[in-house]
């Protein structure tokens, strides 16, 4: 799954001469002397995973949901969940939006993507703190991660005021990082060459002004150590709000109250941000040779975004200034193959052959939230989603999926972006925090994925995973039988049981599994 990324990045480095395996075992076996979170604040439901050993954790045995289409006749048995360490080349998986420093009280409702509004009235939460975050993210064999607001190195983050900078909470994140660090530079949303003090009198500036060169210049040097990826905005497709008459995408979640003070009369097109993209990213490559830039992430695969937003960006800035392009889903799983088949499509017509990042995916647990997705949602969907949605994805091609969130937002009825978090807003697990650490640990780092049936909602859907270990693994679930193909003898549910633990079963070449909405994994 590499390959492509090779001659791109080469070996990742989150700092100065420390590569990424090497913090991730000093981070572990920290872990271990200190006897795991304890007194870190985590409330968590279910068992808490202890570290036995650097990069292994420990998980008892119990009845997983899912089960029940298990053939065969064979004993539960225990087991544990091998974390794979972050491997030495590009990522694979990780996690969006991050909540660091994240305050009791703090507001975590709207549109939670861009907005660092609302109340704090409380201390930080223990949970939230980078030293704290860093330790679940080795035992989640989280390998990289993107968007991590109050730690961010957003525009109106470190710079809020002219040459007013504020980098304490940016060091404490970046350079303590164990995991690999996408930062999304300017905004994430509506981002432009003008600074966040612009008022609505002031002249829209379409091109680097020397506010933005200043900013670029200021954080590129001081960060260029600890990043290798820099992200040149966010959802850029949005600012069609802005053209003249123009109207917010549906179901984006952005409107008009959501633009900046300091507006374009005549709307900011997709080829005027293709040229600011590109004479960013020249810049960034004169402060720091070893830079990988990504393209800002597409907001979907909808049409407008893949016929003209994705074309205009590549006319008006070319195709050399960017090295990774980026794209959001959160829609069904089950419609997944047809768009990103779409995006297959528009990239061969462009001419761009260049590795694809996944950098947004994810689905709520609530019942009541019906935006995006609505299988009727639950826990256990959201469990299974870890499987359906980042399969596929490295199945289309994809080498990197970061699951949308880490820790979540509150259900509650105004909150359009409720329980979407392996961890919920009090920092307990969620039922898909056990599935994340199920499939990192039995199917990362993949060499390849290879559908053998994927016929949607109501048919088969059959994965081959070939680790890069040599290890080959199989994942079905959908309407049906499907035979226990030659070489498995093991079969679990990929939704852990009430302990948070899974069950792995004995299973025969030629066994009938009846398959259901939750996928099974064999090995």
């Amino acid at each position: 799954m590499d390959g492509h990324l090779a001659h791109v990045v080469g070996s990742v480095h989150v700092g100065p001469r420390v590569t990424v395996p090497t913090r991730c075992m000093l981070l572990l076996l920290v872990l271990v002397l200190l006897g795991g979170c304890a007194g870190t604040g985590f409330s968590t439901t279910g068992t808490t995973p202890s570290v036995s050993s650097p990069g292994t954790v420990g998980v008892s045995t119990g009845t997983a949901a899912g089960d029940a289409g298990l053939g065969g006749s064979g004993a539960a048995v225990t087991t544990s969940l091998t974390v794979s360490q972050p491997p030495e080349s590009s990522p694979q998986i990780g996690v969006n939006f991050i909540r660091f420093f994240w305050a009791q009280g703090r507001e975590m409702g709207g549109r939670e993507m861009g907005q660092r509004r609302g109340r704090a009235d409380g201390a930080v939460q223990d949970f939230t703190l980078p030293e704290v975050v860093f330790a679940d993210f080795a035992k989640l064999g989280i390998q990289a991660y993107r968007q991590f607001v109050m730690g961010d190195l957003l525009w109106d983050v470190v710079e809020p005021s002219d040459d007013e900078w504020q980098f304490e909470r940016a060091d404490a994140v970046l350079m303590n990082s164990s995991s690999e660090p996408i930062v999304t530079l300017f905004s994430l949303q509506y981002a432009s060459p003008n600074p966040p003090w612009a008022t609505a009198d002031d002249v829209f500036q379409k091109t680097l002004g020397p506010e933005a060169r200043d900013y670029l210049t200021t954080v590129v040097k001081r960060y260029a150590p600890y990043v290798r990826y820099w992200e040149l905005g966010n959802e850029m497709d949005h600012w069609r709000a802005a053209d003249p008459g123009g109207i917010a995408p549906p179901g984006s979640g952005a409107g008009a109250q959501s633009l900046p003070a300091c507006l374009p009369t005549d709307g900011f097109t997709p080829q005027e941000q293709g040229a600011f993209l590109a004479e960013a990213a020249a810049l960034i490559r004169e402060l720091d040779p070893d830079a990988v830039i990504v393209m800002p992430g597409i907001s979907g695969l909808d049409t407008y975004q893949l016929s003209t937003w994705l074309p205009a960006v590549v006319q008006g800035g070319g195709k050399e200034w960017f090295d990774i392009v980026s794209y959001h889903y959160y829609l069904s799983w089950f419609r997944f193959p047809g768009a990103r088949l779409g995006l297959t499509e528009t990239l061969k017509d462009l001419g761009v052959d260049k590795p694809v990042w996944l950098t947004e995916t994810g689905s709520s647990s609530s019942f009541t939230l019906s935006q995006r997705t609505n299988y009727p949602n639950s826990a256990e969907s959201q469990a299974a989603d870890i499987f359906r949605r980042v399969l596929p994805a490295y199945a289309a091609g994809d080498d990197l999926v970061l699951w949308h969130t880490y820790i979540g937002s509150p259900d509650t009825p105004d909150n359009s972006w409720r329980c979407y978090g392996l961890r919920d807003e009090s920092g307990r697990d969620s039922v898909a925090y056990a599935s994340f650490q199920l499939l990192t640990s039995e199917l990362l780092p993949v060499e390849r994925v290879e559908v053998v049936t994927a016929e949607g909602l109501y048919g088969l859907n059959v994965y081959r995973v070939t680790t890069r270990a040599g290890a080959v693994r199989y994942v079905a679930w959908g309407m049906g039988t499907w035979r226990v193909p030659e070489g498995v003898t093991e079969a679990a549910g990929v939704v852990a049981g009430a302990k948070g633990s899974f069950t792995w079963r004995g299973v025969s070449a030629g066994d009938t599994l009846t398959l259901s909405d939750t996928p099974i994994l064999l090995r």
